[in-house]
C-alpha cells in the first residue's frame, strides 16, 4: 500500500504492540480498525511536551484512501485526545491516516495537563 501524502510504499511496523503501515518518508501511520482506539489509551507523561506536527496547511491538504478503489478522499475529523492533531478518516473502510507526528502527539501528555486531569479527576462530583 503506498502512503496517501507521498505515494511511497509503507512497510509493516509494531507501534506498542498495534501493527500498523508507515511511510518511511514522511513518517505518517496507517490504521486499521480499532487500531487508533488501542493507541490512543496509551499517555505517555512527560515533564515537557516536545510536538512536531505538520503545518496546519499540510493537515488540511486531502488524501484519498490508499486502501479503498476507487480511491475517495477522506473525511477530516479532530482527535478527541489533542485539538491540534487532524485525523484523515475513511468513511468506506474505517481506515485512519496520522500525519507524521501526529500519534506521537495524541499519545504524549505534558506534565502539567497530566496533574490537570488528575486534579479534575478527584474533584468531579
Amino acid at each position: 500500500m503506498n502512503c496517501p501524502r507521498c505515494d511511497k510504499v509503507m512497510t509493516p511496523a509494531l507501534q506498542d504492540d498495534v501493527e500498523v503501515q508507515q511511510c518511511p518518508q514522511c513518517e505518517g501511520h496507517w490504521l486499521e480498525g480499532e487500531d487508533l482506539r488501542r493507541l490512543e489509551s496509551t499517555v505517555n507523561v512527560r515533564l515537557f511536551e516536545w510536538r512536531r506536527l505538520p503545518p496546519e496547511e499540510v493537515q488540511t491538504r486531502e488524501v484519498a484512501c490508499p486502501r479503498c478503489r476507487p480511491r475517495a478522499v477522506m473525511k477530516k475529523v479532530r482527535s478527541e485526545r489533542d485539538q491540534y492533531v487532524l485525523l484523515d478518516v475513511c468513511e468506506r473502510c474505517h481506515g485512519v491516516w496520522l500525519d507524521g507526528g501526529e500519534l506521537r502527539a495524541i499519545q504524549e501528555m505534558g506534565f502539567v495537563a497530566a496533574l490537570a486531569d488528575a486534579v479534575r479527576f478527584i474533584t468531579r462530583d
